[in-house]
């Protein structure tokens, strides 16, 4: 039944096309239809089993590596090093299975909103059913504050509403009326229709069962998301593009120290067991937890923030971003309509304040002079009309709702909280002036009016759209008398609705007539005559406060904002020019496309009309979004979504990363996503960028940093090596103490490198490119000669040790003391050039170390007294001596170890000086 489009026939075409009758179902008929159709239940598709799940978490490279150096230690009788390694990966693992693992609640989620009961007709006689049963051609019946449990087409109803917003995207209850639909239209426009997982906001009706489980909207998006398989992280794909790198340069290592060995005339098992122990302790061992924590540690300064990390990858994919594809309503704006202007006469007000807090102010259109309280009183009927007219209600912050609050409609709260700003006491004077009779709204008068006893008066307060409420007005209000309207009163009024409708303003009119008494059998169209037209209000839901800098902040920062909204397309224009999302730009042209355009468009006009800048896709389906993020993914960009509903779900698990709102947002859509806004704000979305961005400025100096060293660490080997060929000189660093530097004298600092501050240039500068990678041609080269010069100090200190003792290093056994001395000494160098390293990296590849950012993180300076702690009793302590085959030193050898440590700085802080020189031109010609 899906492919017929119900709301574009009559309801006698609709219940002829489903063989049904507003009596409903004889028994017999639904167990039939229960067979052909099925469940109306959501069903979750090819489930990933639990192993994979958890089998999936040991598939990178980075995490193959150590598992393969971890066995290889095994084969060489290094139970510690396997030890060690194999607990790096699991406890990697086990941080990721479970960060993920609870992510994967899409479908849970979707079924908590089929409800357990509903009420039908079958036989003429209205029954309580499981919603299950349901089939298509059941009678449904609704009510104020029932969900929906299925998908229906009104067949009756009595001022129906309900709220679409966590399917549509629309912030207001949607009107239902019965009358077909002309044409194709987007979902939020069928509104003779009523959907699974939306509730009943006003009034009451029935509805025939067009659509069930994955048949109906909901089902048809959880087939989309289950279908929409999560892709890796760029920082994931990253990981992996550094460790197949670092496994080549393993191979490569291994095999050469084979070579070697065979040279050097060791057995074929000795230079295989020598070959793979040196590589495999020149693995970066810690490099996967350091950057699990630097993840966490980011993930827990964002929840500080109101950001809600679910997937730790998430973070730097954030600092990734090239494009943020943004709802509108709840992340942009704050989800709660607010009156902006008053029309009385022809005099023009201006509203302060936002949502249903009654704290604001009216002030005349110049904006220089507030309504006193007497002037305000004098204007008391045109705002007591709002109370009278409306039955919605406005309450303060309670345990549940941390702000004000409305109860009811959206725009009748909005109403009330005017009201309530000009020193009105809306439940008093409700309360006080009780109403007699009502004539609800409909689509086709688009008004409402409620007629209540004043005194010893009977008035009708009416409010409604400024057409239909003009149109049977004969008299006008000025604020004081009362008298005939004219010609020029309206085009005067047309003229301001236009002007209002254009800044995206909705547009409500209030009016008024004194009935000569109370006829409760009085026909509405003869109430709703001869009115004095009271003025007008126009509200908006406004933009966030924080969300105009934020916006600047992200264009600055070289990101691209693209609105995608459920809402109309003049709203959303609105809204964009109100936030500044054209400030930055030559081109203040603003391009809307409308759902029912995209659905016209290849992939390819898509692709073109994606290039302009200040894009807004409005009034969207879910699968519009869906193909918008598909093609910007396509075409190489990074894309961030934020989203709310259900219909959000399956784009928020397509983008490289999905972003829900935690206040207004479903649990479908938390679930689908990999960050939660606590705060729903687009503002705390840009922070979080500016703190991925962080991440991976501090992940390359940490790999950098670790990669160095690990060089340094090969090359004290290699350079051994050429001794002992040449001149029978011993290895100046064992495989035990390479371990040892790895995860005991960097390992503290490298990961408290992690903490390091945001540089001032991070949110001026474009994101990174997919394709850019940590590892390149210039980071190796860089990390190359750097780790040359460490192990060159290392080796030169080694050598220098013995023939500082008046010994020569040929033909040394490695029990001998001035040797393990020797070897110690190599260590310590290397170490401590290590952190001279850590600091210059720490600046950036061009700026000095010697600047107030060196001061910037303290937890890294200390990292490195406590790490010198460790290091004193690797050196001194006897029990580890024998561990780590390491002896004690004097003063003097620390201070030849720490020269080497400043020399190297220096060193690199010549070179930093160089590329500041060649930069300098470069930056001239960019200026001029």
């Amino acid at each position: 039944m899906s492919q017929i489009n119900f709301y574009q026939n009559s309801i006698d075409q609709s219940l002829d096309i489903l063989k049904t009758k507003k009596e409903g179902l004889s028994p017999a008929e639904v167990q039939q239809r229960v067979k052909f159709y099925g469940k109306n239940k959501l069903v979750a598709v090819n489930k990933e089993p639990l192993i994979f799940k958890i089998l999936y978490q040991f598939k990178g490279m980075m995490a193959l590596i150590l598992i393969a150096a971890g066995v290889f230690s095994l084969i060489m009788g290094s139970y510690r090093d396997a030890i060690i390694m194999f607990s790096i990966v699991t406890l990697n693992a086990f941080i990721g299975f479970f960060q993920e693992y609870r992510a994967e609640k899409v479908m849970d989620s979707l079924k908590s909103l089929v409800i357990a009961k509903a009420k039908v007709i079958r036989n003429g006689k209205e029954i309580e059913v499981p919603s299950e049963e349901l089939v298509p051609g059941d009678i449904v019946v609704l009510e104020e504050g029932d969900s929906v449990p299925a998908d229906l087409r009104v067949i009756e109803e009595n001022t129906l509403s309900t709220n679409d917003f966590s399917l549509t995207g629309e912030s207001n209850p949607t009107r239902k009326f019965l009358h077909p639909i002309k044409g194709n239209v987007s979902l939020g426009e069928r509104n003779n229709q009523v959907f699974m997982g939306t509730t009943v906001a006003t009034g009451n009706g029935q509805g025939v069962v067009i659509s069930t489980g994955m048949q109906t909207e909901i089902g048809r998006i959880a087939n989309l998301s289950q279908q929409t398989k999560a892709e890796e992280s760029p920082l994931q794909k990253e990981m992996d593009n550094l460790a197949k790198k670092i496994s080549y340069i393993t191979l490569t290592v291994a095999i050469i120290l084979f070579v070697i060995g065979i040279t050097l005339k060791f057995s074929l098992t000795e230079s295989f067991l020598f070959a793979l122990g040196i590589a495999a302790a020149c693995v970066p061992e810690g490099l996967p937890a350091q950057v699990s924590v630097a993840l966490s540690l980011a993930a827990g300064r964002l929840a500080q923030k109101k950001a809600v990390v679910k997937k730790l990858s998430a973070v730097e994919t954030l600092g990734s971003t090239h494009i943020i594809c943004t709802d509108k309503t709840g992340t942009l704006t704050t989800n709660e309509m607010t009156v902006q202007k008053l029309l009385i006469n022809k005099d023009e007000f201006d509203v302060t304040g936002i949502g249903y807090e009654p704290k604001g102010e009216i002030i005349k259109k110049d904006g220089s002079v507030k309504l006193t309280s007497d002037e305000l009183k004098e204007l008391s009927l045109f705002f007591e009309n709002g109370v009278f007219s409306s039955n919605a209600k406005i309450r303060q912050p309670d345990k549940s709702h941390p702000q004000w609050y409305s109860i009811g409609d959206p725009t009748e709260a909005a109403l009330m909280t005017l009201a309530e700003k000009t020193g009105i006491n809306s439940a008093k004077i409700d309360k006080e002036n009780p109403e007699l009779r009502e004539f609800t709204f409909d689509a086709f008068r688009k008004l409402m009016t409620s007629v209540r006893k004043r005194g010893d008066k009977t008035i009708a307060y009416v409010k409604g759209s400024p057409s239909s409420i003009l149109e049977r007005c004969t008299q006008i209000w000025d604020g004081k008398n009362i008298r005939p309207i004219t010609s020029e009163d309206k085009d005067f009024i047309i003229k301001k609705v236009d002007e209002f409708a254009m800044m995206a303003l909705r547009n409500l009119s209030y009016a008024y007539r004194e009935l000569p008494a109370y006829d409760p059998n009085a026909k509405m169209e003869d109430v709703e005559q001869d009115l004095i037209w009271l003025g007008m209000v126009s509200m908006i839901d406004p933009p966030r406060e924080e969300v105009s800098d934020a916006i600047k902040a992200a264009l600055k920062a070289y990101i691209r904002v693209i609105i995608i909204t459920g809402d109309y397309a003049l709203t959303a224009e609105a809204i964009a020019k109100k936030i500044g999302m054209n400030s930055t730009s030559k081109d203040k042209t603003i391009t809307v496309v409308t759902g029912n355009e995209l659905q016209t468009m290849s992939d390819i006009d898509l692709v073109h009309k994606l290039i302009y800048k200040n894009l807004i896709f409005a009034r969207t389906s879910p699968e519009d979004k869906l193909r918008i993020v598909d093609i910007l993914k396509k075409s190489g960009e990074i894309v961030a979504v934020t989203g709310d509903g259900v219909n959000d779900a399956p784009a928020l698990k397509k983008a490289d990363i999905g972003v829900a709102m935690g206040k207004t947002g479903t649990d479908v859509a938390k679930n689908s996503s990999e960050i939660v806004l606590l705060d729903d704000s687009f503002g705390t979305l840009v922070t979080a960028i500016k703190e991925g961005r962080t991440i991976f400025q501090n992940l390359i100096k940490t790999v950098n940093s670790s990669l160095t060293s690990n060089f340094g660490e090969l090359f004290a080997v290699l350079l051994s090596l050429a001794g002992t060929s040449l001149f029978d000189f011993p290895l100046a660093i064992l495989a035990v103490q390479i371990l040892a530097i790895d995860l005991i004298g960097e390992l503290l600092p490298l990961t408290f490198l992690t903490w390091d501050l945001p540089q001032k240039k991070l949110m001026t500068t474009p994101p990174r490119k997919p394709n850019e990678h940590i590892i390149n041609t210039r980071s190796l080269i860089n990390v190359t000669w750097c780790g040359f010069v460490m192990g060159l100090f290392g080796y030169i200190n080694f050598l220098a040790y013995f023939y500082r003792n008046g010994l020569s290093p040929q033909g040394m056994v490695s029990t001998n003391m001035i040797y393990i001395k020797a070897t110690t000494l190599t260590y310590i160098t290397i170490v401590l050039i290590q952190w001279a390293n850590i600091m210059s990296r720490r600046a950036g590849d061009s700026e000095s170390v010697f600047s107030g950012y060196f001061w910037s993180n303290k937890r890294l300076l200390l990292s490195f007294g406590i790490s010198l702690i460790f290091i004193l009793m690797i050196v001194y302590n006897p029990i580890v001596q024998g561990f780590l085959k390491t002896a004690p030193l004097s003063l003097a050898d620390w201070g030849y170890a720490a020269l080497s440590a400043i020399v190297y700085l220096l060193i690199r802080e010549a070179y930093k000086l160089g590329i500041r020189w060649n930069l300098q031109p470069k930056a001239k010609a960019v200026r001029a």
